[in-house]
């Protein structure tokens, strides 16, 4: 499995925006995605503006797939736009799996 941990800050004023888009995206991904173990949006219980998504994958196709998803594609830069900064994304791997790129570049 492939797993992405994605901390980001939003901007002021975009906090409900932002969870409204995250909402579209993980309904959406949980729907039409099966090789998407899990994804989760939380939001810090210390910071307003700190959001973490956990992404977990069965294997690098189905990443790839998730990334060339339609929702996925339009949302990205909408994401963007409502953050603070770029996201910190960390991966992991078990299971033997190979690490994959990512798409958006992290600080």
């Amino acid at each position: 499995m492939i797993t992405f941990i994605v901390h980001v800050r939003v901007a002021p004023g975009n906090q409900a925006a932002f969870i409204a888009l995250m909402a579209e995206v993980v309904a959406t991904t949980r729907a039409r995605e099966p090789g998407v173990v899990h994804y989760a949006l939380a939001r810090s219980v210390d910071e307003a503006d700190g959001f973490c998504i956990v992404e977990v994958y069965a294997d690098a196709a189905a990443h790839a797939a998730h990334m060339a998803a339609p929702w996925v594609r339009d949302s990205l830069p909408r994401a963007l736009a409502l953050m603070e900064g770029r996201p910190q994304i960390r991966q992991y791997v078990s299971d033997g799996s190979a690490a994959v790129a990512t798409t958006v570049a992290s600080s």
